[in-house]
């Protein structure tokens, strides 16, 4: 099957639509667990991050701090009136806010959450949070569902929810961690020994290719779990044609791989490419018994729809991972990702 891949390739499509999730995913900014350590004034946190709040906020009162990433991140507690805020901020801007004013769950949001297959969960700390200045506030609840933990956020016609307590975003690499810099950075140049074993191309296309930076940086997504620890996401434009994701642990170990080998399912001049599942048979076996459990991902198995196709498993510096686009025929997704030893390390799901 040939289609243009800068027009109509459906993998990109799926590709973009969870790229547009995980920006309004990047909403669930949660801040219902308490600090482990709260600095007023305090020497590990400057007076110049401080003041950043203030000139956000010229009301805050009661204001507390913690580092995230040290000397990078910080977090930040405080009241405004009668209103409880969190901030999450970087050496130069207030990135991400959140605010809780006791109000109720509106009942228009838990019918949504009752009208979908995730229906049935505890819902709790209703609050509303805003990603950037200039972002509609959106609102967002807890909810633990088949004795998991997820946080649900309701943008303006859809439902998006990940299983992470607190998360946060950044668009300046010098937020991340050293050694992740340092990973991202080292592969930011032209990388014409791996082109040229793409032998799906034709010589005019490698050369078109092996210009570009192995990677450029496109952003990331920090993800605090319930035990403090921090699961790094960072977004990559890959040989400037496809854009990947890359999990990182809290040792920033390399935990997961987007699809950086489906470069190689392309036609020889870049027009086209196959779609078809990379999966083998017992492969196929295994998630299918997986997938078939009791579970919040029932009725999503692969054997919906076009599931399989939208199965692949991704492999790039030695390290093998599986990504599922799985949908239940009614427009609601799960997006779930699997380690080489089959072990889930992510998932995030959507409901229009």
């Amino acid at each position: 099957m040939k289609t243009n891949p800068a027009i109509s390739s459906s993998k990109y499509l799926y590709a973009s639509r969870w790229l547009t999730v995980l920006a309004l995913i990047l909403l669930l900014l949660m801040y219902g667990c308490t600090m482990k350590e709260t600095v007023p004034n305090g020497p590990t946190i400057s007076e110049h991050v401080q003041r950043l709040v203030y000139e956000k906020y010229p009301d805050a009162r009661n204001l507390s701090g913690t580092v995230i990433e040290k000397g990078k991140v910080f977090e930040f507690a405080f009241n405004v009136d009668d209103e409880r805020y969190s901030a999450i901020a970087n050496n130069t801007e207030i990135i991400s806010t959140a605010r809780t004013s006791g109000e109720q769950v509106p009942d228009s949001l838990v019918n949504k959450l009752q009208n979908a297959t995730i229906k049935g969960g505890a819902i709790s700390d209703y609050r509303t949070i805003t990603l950037f200045d200039g972002y509609i506030a959106t609102p967002a609840v807890n909810y633990r569902l088949n004795g998991m933990d997820f946080v649900a956020i309701f943008g303006p016609s859809s439902i998006y929810m990940s299983p992470h307590p607190r998360l946060y975003h950044i668009r300046n690499i010098n937020d991340l961690p050293d050694p992740i810099i340092d990973f991202i950075q080292k592969r930011s140049k032209p990388n014409p020994t791996f082109v040229n074993t793409l032998t799906n191309f034709n010589e005019e296309t490698r050369q078109m290719i092996a210009r570009n930076n192995e990677f450029e940086f496109g952003g990331g997504t920090i993800y605090i779990n319930l035990d403090g620890t921090k699961t790094y996401e960072v977004i990559v434009r890959f040989l400037g044609v496809d854009s990947q994701s890359l999990l990182f642990d809290k040792d920033y170990n390399l935990i997961w791989v987007g699809s950086f080998n489906q470069i190689r399912q392309y036609n020889e001049d870049f027009t086209g490419r196959s779609f078809d599942t990379n999966l083998t048979r017992k492969e196929i076996s295994t998630f299918t018994d997986i997938l078939g459990a009791p579970s919040h991902f029932l009725n999503f198995g692969l054997d919906v729809g076009y599931n399989l196709m939208r199965s692949y498993r991704n492999e790039y510096e030695g390290v093998t991972s599986y990504i599922f686009w799985l949908d239940n025929g009614r427009g609601e997704q799960w997006m779930l990702r699997y380690n080489a030893d089959k072990q889930i390390v992510f998932s995030s799901y959507s409901k229009p």
